[in-house]
């Protein structure tokens, strides 16, 4: 059986996310028709399709041409919606203002049986729609907070690499949409297949969560008092730091600091320094070959099972596991 597959491309959508779709199918029609000689014909098929038919211009100024408009077009199993080249939340919902007539016909494709799949920054586009209220979707670890904020009936999963919820797919940032077109042949061609196409593509089909590629303050707002903290904050790590002794070397109340790293960072002053001192972690972690108890004495934590559990929080992998993943010998 031939799966026709829908690929959605909007200007300034990722052109990688339409052209490494492709491939990755176009490798599961090779590797399925290796493994079933009887049966030679294509698993998948696809088409490219625009909202008018026309040709767009990805983020990356590449121009991508289109099959056909969506109007016109033969109905699909599954349609892909791509992400965006918005790295701010300001940037994506223009995109979104430009593109949201499309969440009726997503909304009409599913009704009709259609499966749909949205990676990074597109999962915005699919939560428009509604379908995504009430169930599990994940999106950019750096867009999570407008997210959630926008689309608060939704089970966001931040961390994770891929959700799957009634016929709705999603993945998280960047290259994600690689992760999810292997979910997608997984789910119409089966385990076996996705996995060989996994090992033809030298990629890592295991990938379940995004938190150990998360990166400190990606899309904060720039507030030069929090700078002048975190400058602080990274000279000082070994030491025990308190909000109020933050706040009196940039010379602010703590209810100054407070409002004033919520807005710049979304996080409380202490919760950032967590942060910052598990970012230096992964940093000797990737780089060095200290012992833990080492590193932690140079980030300021004495508790090894406490700091543990934090790193493991924000990164979904104990100290260890992050080393041999992200390690210059691992």
């Amino acid at each position: 059986m031939t799966h026709l597959i829908t690929l959605l491309t909007l200007d300034g959508c990722f052109a990688s996310s339409i052209v490494g779709a492709m491939d990755l199918f176009n490798t599961a029609n090779m590797v399925g028709a290796r493994q079933n000689p009887t049966d030679p014909g294509p698993i998948f098929q696809w088409q490219v399709l625009s909202p008018d038919g026309h040709a767009v211009r990805a983020s990356n100024g590449y121009p991508l041409s289109a099959d056909g408009a969506l109007e016109d077009a033969p109905p699909a199993k599954l349609v892909m919606i791509p992400p965006f080249g918005a790295p701010q939340p300001k940037q994506l919902l223009a995109a979104l203002k430009r593109h949201g007539h499309l969440a009726s016909w997503l909304k009409a494709q599913y009704e009709a049986g259609v499966t749909l799949a949205a990676s990074c920054s597109g999962t915005f586009l699919l939560a428009e729609s509604g379908l995504l209220d009430g169930r599990r979707a994940t999106t950019s670890w750096w867009l999570a907070d407008a997210f959630r904020r926008r689309y608060e009936n939704v089970a966001l999963e931040a961390g994770s690499m891929i959700t799957e919820s009634d016929r709705l797919m999603c993945s998280g940032a960047g290259m994600s949409h690689l992760d999810l077109s292997l979910l997608v042949i997984e789910r119409f061609a089966g385990r076996k297949l996705a996995h060989l196409c996994a090992k033809y593509a030298v990629l890592d089909d295991r990938r379940r969560s995004q938190a150990p590629y998360a990166v400190l303050n990606h899309t904060r707002t720039y507030d030069p008092l929090v700078a002048k903290a975190e400058e602080w904050i990274q000279a000082n790590l070994h030491r025990n730091i308190r909000a109020e002794d933050i706040a009196a070397h940039v010379a602010v109340s703590p209810r100054t600091l407070a409002r004033r790293f919520k807005k710049s960072t979304g996080d409380t002053a202490q919760v950032f320094v967590q942060k910052v001192r598990v970012e230096a972690c992964k940093a000797l972690l990737e780089t060095t070959d200290l012992r833990l108890s080492e590193i932690l004495d140079q980030v300021g934590y004495m508790d090894d099972s406490t700091f543990r559990r934090l790193f493991r929080r924000y990164t979904d992998l104990s100290p260890r596991d992050y080393r041999r993943r992200f390690g210059l010998n691992g």
